[in-house]
């Protein structure tokens, strides 16, 4: 097993849903050609809090909204899934 850093920022954990930077790369700009190194765009920091407030599904995993998914500075795919997910509530 190797161990891998943790991101830069936090965020990097997703893909960005505005650039499509891949987990673990910097945003960019337009036309992806310089990468943003103060930050990551506003949608990947709210996409990130949406993935963040779901339990992790993985069965090896099963980490507790708020708290990363182990073994990996990414957040697991199951995971990003079940954010996605719409919830439904009862009047």
């Amino acid at each position: 097993m190797t161990f891998r850093r943790p991101y830069r920022f936090a965020a990097m954990a997703v893909q960005c849903t505005w650039c499509r930077a891949r987990p673990g790369a910097l945003c960019t700009n337009q036309r992806g050609t310089e990468d943003r190194r103060r930050d990551v765009h506003s949608a990947r920091v709210i996409e990130f809090a949406k993935v963040m407030s779901t339990q992790c599904p993985e069965r090896i995993c099963q980490a507790r909204a708020d708290q990363p998914c182990t073994l990996t500075p990414d957040v697991h795919q199951a995971r990003i899934t079940a954010a996605s997910r719409p919830t439904t509530t009862a009047p």
